[in-house]
């Protein structure tokens, strides 16, 4: 891999460095004293992968910094705070016994309990730069082992959606070929677009932000 060098300065959060995870935007802070290496993708650890061993693989990033876009993991982390318990998820056609109606006859009364709510999916963009787009249908995206697949705002345990897009046509001089993919939350719908820039390098050009409560699923 070809090794370039970072152009403007790292970004810094309550003194920690932040990277971006690669192919995603969301946001990590590495650990105390990690440096940045002068690289396109690089390993170091961060607070929820302390493990040189087990840290994901990261790009530099230079952007502002808002703690919502932050890991929740690494934040609680950083703070101190203890893991979320996991949610117990029951795949879908799956049956699951029911507790005797006889064996409980305290008095106790039934009471329902409300659907999780729902959440409209966002419209993948049209056009980039005035060339229209044509996207792919929405699959489950790969799941990385050294890489978390729950949604970085609400929680849920995932995997995400993933779509590709394509512009232009090979065969046509002046309407060059460009590539998309867009991941998005399959509960709280949250989605972001990029472009593909370079051979493995993406470029952010729309973010969609869920309707639902931050950490409604953790």
């Amino acid at each position: 891999m070809t090794a370039l060098a970072v152009e403007r300065p790292t970004a810094v959060w309550a003194g920690r460095i932040i990277v971006r995870a690669a192919g995603r935007i969301a946001l990590h802070v590495a650990i105390a004293g990690a440096t940045v290496p002068t690289a396109t993708m690089f390993t170091v650890p961060v607070e929820c992968h302390p493990d040189a061993e087990s840290a994901p693989g990261v790009r530099p990033w230079t952007g502002p910094v808002d703690e919502e876009r932050l890991c929740a993991s690494c934040l609680r982390a950083l703070r101190g705070e203890p893991e979320p318990n996991p949610v117990r998820t029951i795949p879908t056609g799956t049956a699951v016994a029911l507790p005797d109606p006889g064996a409980d006859r305290q008095g106790r009364l039934l009471r329902a309990v409300a659907d999780l709510p729902t959440y409209t999916a966002p419209n993948l963009p049209a056009e980039h730069r005035g060339r229209p787009i044509r996207w792919s249908e929405w699959g489950t995206a790969p799941q990385l082992s050294h890489y978390s697949s729950a949604c970085d705002w609400c929680g849920d345990a995932g995997p995400c959606l993933m779509a590709d897009g394509r512009q232009g046509n090979p065969l046509v001089k002046d309407n060059p070929l460009g590539r998309f993919v867009a991941y998005r939350c399959s509960y709280c719908q949250e989605m972001s677009v990029y472009e593909q820039t370079g051979a493995a390098d993406l470029s952010p050009i729309a973010h969609f932000k869920p309707k639902s409560p931050k950490g409604a699923r953790a």
